[in-house]
Formats: C-alpha cells, structure tokens, sequence
C-alpha cells in the first residue's frame, strides 16, 4: 500500500563507494519498498569515485526507477549525499547507507513527521529503550560515544546521535543545508544539524533500529581523527560567523 504523503514524490539518496558487491541487491530491495510504497519515487545512487567494479555495476542494473551518478573523484560521503540531494527531483528526499542498516519500513516513521511539518527527520538510535548500537564493536561505540560529547561540548547541539545514517529532509530544506555544507566527509551530519538548528528549522528525532551489517565502510582511528578535525572546523567557522544567519 502506498505512502500517504502530502509532500509529493519521494527520493532516496545513497552514497556508495566500494559498493560493488553490495549495491546490486541494496537496488533491488529498495527498489521493490518504493515500487510497493513509493511508486512514483525514485532512487539516486552517487558513485563516489570507487576504485572497485561499483561504477561497472550500477551501470549495467536495469531498474526504471534509478538514477546513477558517477563523481569522477572520491571527495567524501557528504559531497556524495550533496551531490545526490541536489540532483534529486522529490519534495521530500531521503538519504541511506548502502548497508541498508535501517530497515526500510521505517521510513514511514520518518515521512510522517514531514508531514507533520519538520523540516527534517533524522534517526536517533539512543531513543530506543536499548539502544542496538551494541552491535558495533567496544571501540567503535567508546570513539562514537567520545565523538558525541565533543560535539554537545564544542557546538551544543540538542541531536546527540548525529551520525545516524537515516535521515529526511524536506526538499527546500535539503537543497538549502546541503549548498552551504563545507565538510565533504563523515562529518557533515554534524554541519547539517548545527546548520538546521542556527537556522532555526524544526528537527524531529525518531526513534529506529539497526540491523547488524556484514561489512563497514568506516575505519575507525584515521575516520575518527578526521571527524575531530571537521568537528574543530565547524566550531571555528561558527565562532568566526562565516555561516549565514538565515536559511537562504
């Protein structure tokens, strides 16, 4: 049964690079949930300069309702999530993990709080009576954890889980945040909330759970000390004023 949504269309943005194995069926299930929830959405996969066959494969998959992007160079997955929201045609537009650690159902959660009026919906782990980030190894969990303490310390944010790959933006709201991001890493969701909360814009956190991935894209000490230089980054362009006051 299909979505109700005031929004219009849907998109859904995945970054993915080094994908090759995994993307084939990461399409076709989220193919199959827009097809039986979402019929006139689409999805966007932005091949972020991958070394491996991604680009080979994304090509060669026969699927009406995606849209492949190809960046000639590996920037970073927030230049890929920006890359794909700005070529996205849906009124509301959503961004996934290749893994598909999220299960689908849950973007229903998501929709419905645009819909109620948010501008964005973002995934919040640690709303959950337990939090199933227990999944993650104990290092993983001790740096997320020691992550988000610097990020409530350096810019007060009131997301503590900000790294939650889930997330729905309205479509202004999107285009808006993600064309005045400077981070093109794994920490540009901090931007993107820091931005959505200067701006005043309404960010509703919904309770989601995992599922265990196979596989990780992230490696922990060197993508761990580069979320701490971004992080430093972001704090001194706030103190210096260098971000816009209003959403433009």
């Amino acid at each position: 049964m299909a979505l109700s949504s005031g929004l219009g269309p849907l998109s859904i943005v995945i970054p993915a690079y080094n994908e090759g194995a995994r993307l084939p069926g990461t399409i076709r299930e989220v193919a199959a949930w827009l097809g039986a929830n979402a019929p006139t959405g689409e999805l966007v996969v932005v091949d972020d300069g991958s070394t491996d066959d991604t680009r080979a494969r994304l090509a060669a998959i026969d699927e009406p309702r995606l849209r492949a992007i190809f960046a000639p160079d590996n920037r970073g997955k927030g230049a890929a999530v920006a890359r794909g929201v700005m070529a996205a045609s849906g009124e509301a537009i959503a961004f996934l993990d290749a893994d598909l650690a999220y299960p689908l159902d849950q973007l229903s959660l998501l929709l419905a709080r645009l819909d109620e009026g948010a501008d964005l919906a973002v995934g919040a782990r640690d709303l959950l009576p337990e939090d199933n980030r227990s999944i993650y190894a104990p290092t993983r969990r001790a740096a997320t954890a020691v992550f988000n303490a610097m990020v409530t310390a350096s810019l007060g944010l009131r997301v503590r889980d900000t790294q939650c790959g889930f997330k729905a933006f309205r479509r202004d709201a999107a285009r808006a945040l993600f064309s005045a991001i400077t981070v093109e890493r794994f920490g540009f969701d901090v931007e993107v909330l820091y931005l959505a909360e200067r701006w005043g814009l309404r960010v509703d956190r919904v309770p989601v759970r995992m599922r265990p991935s196979a596989t990780s894209s992230v490696r922990l000490v060197r993508d761990s000390l580069n979320m701490a230089g971004d992080l430093l980054r972001i704090r001194t362009r706030a103190r210096r004023g260098d971000y816009p006051l209003q959403r433009p």
